[in-house]
């Protein structure tokens, strides 16, 4: 029994490395039941059938992490055709859109999602270079200049920091309301790299400030408020929550490069997570930023999101124990829950070597280099 253990174990890469080469059974699943064959990624059973721009943004990176070049420009065309009123150089694409009447479809809410914003830049110039299409990179750098100008605003004490939207997000003179999620500081990393003339690592600076600075106890809260004299602080109108937003905060800490600067850092101020999560044996549900307490048990996305967090600590009893009741249940999640499905998405492909994200940012697809 040791000695075939021994074998596997040996065996485990070249395993790993065979099944990112072949085709992405779940990428294909999803497909199936949320993508429409226009390009839509459609959130099956919310009331108005919609569409977010965070849903098209995932669309694209799964696309290209599938080398499904077809997908992704449908996806793309369909965001900038219904989304940015058919120029996404022109304008950021409205957040939410979805059935208006009982006859009619359209935007229904025009401000921008600056996560999803980021994602399809990133998206675009990733493709670009593995893909060899010029016009990606000429739109991800529009966009990229765009964000900046729109999503952006320089907050005392914190420097230069991605808002959730160009509107809204402004409580008062002195208070900003902030999405620690929305902040994947590889994305930032990697628009370093690719726009060195803008303030990119600026925004990366004070991206981490947030991830890390908003969780007192080691526990990502949904939302935050800022204040130059408070602080990162919560009010009973802005609790202190943590749940569908923040599982992925923990997301992409796991998947950061094992040699960026900054993910030893990360990793000790979300180390109680991992602890509850290793206790458990699964993701709790909702996390509260100022006491640490937790409740309830997260759904199958949960679990599989925080598969690379938890590879990052070593603790890979925990992440097999995990990764068998995905597993088990991965099925009918990627039929029928769209949000629970990107998370699933995001934590197997990554867990299973079909892509990962190098200290630049920059995004290594399993078919670039492997499969070749």
């Amino acid at each position: 029994m040791k000695k075939l253990l021994i074998i596997l174990l040996l065996l485990m890469p070249t395993l790993l490395k065979a099944e990112s080469c072949m085709v992405w059974p779940e990428w294909q699943t999803f497909k199936n039941n949320f993508i429409s064959k226009e390009g839509r990624v459609i959130d099956l059973g919310s009331e108005k059938n919609i569409t977010t721009s965070e849903g098209q943004s995932y669309g694209l990176f799964f696309a290209l992490v599938a080398n499904d070049k077809e997908t992704f420009d449908k996806l793309l065309n369909w965001t900038e055709r219904h989304l940015a009123e058919g120029d996404l150089s022109a304008r950021l694409p409205a957040w939410l859109w979805g059935r208006k009447t009982p006859s009619s479809y359209g935007i229904l809410d025009s401000n921008p999602a600056s996560d999803s914003d980021l994602w399809i830049a990133y998206a675009l110039a990733e493709a670009s270079r593995l893909w060899n299409e010029r016009r990606y990179a000429v739109l991800a750098a529009v966009m990229a200049k765009r964000i900046l100008k729109e999503e952006t605003e320089f907050l005392p004490g914190l420097g230069l920091t991605l808002l959730p939207a160009p509107y809204g997000f402004e409580v008062d003179e002195q208070t900003w309301r902030l999405n620690p999620s929305y902040l994947p500081p590889f994305i930032f990393q990697r628009f370093v790299e690719l726009y060195p003339s803008q303030p990119w690592q600026e925004v990366l600076n004070s991206s981490l400030v947030v991830l890390s600075e908003s969780a007192p106890k080691g526990f990502s809260p949904d939302w935050v408020l800022y204040n130059p004299k408070k602080g990162f602080h919560f009010t009973k109108k802005h609790n202190d929550e943590g749940n569908f937003n923040a599982i992925r905060s923990y997301l992409w800490v796991g998947l950061l490069a094992d040699d960026v600067s900054y993910k030893e850092q990360l990793l000790f101020k979300f180390d109680p997570m991992a602890r509850k999560v290793s206790a458990n044996r699964a993701v709790p549900l909702n996390t509260y930023a100022k006491t640490g307490r937790t409740a309830k048990t997260g759904p199958l996305g949960f679990q599989a999101a925080i598969l690379p967090f938890m590879k990052s600590f070593g603790d890979r009893v925990t992440a097999s124990m995990i990764n068998q009741k995905i597993n088990a249940n991965i099925d009918y999640e990627l039929r029928n829950n769209y949000y629970s499905s990107v998370l699933t998405l995001f934590g197997t492909a990554a867990t299973n070597a079909r892509f990962e994200f190098l200290n630049d940012g920059s995004l290594v697809p399993a078919w670039s280099t492997e499969c070749n």
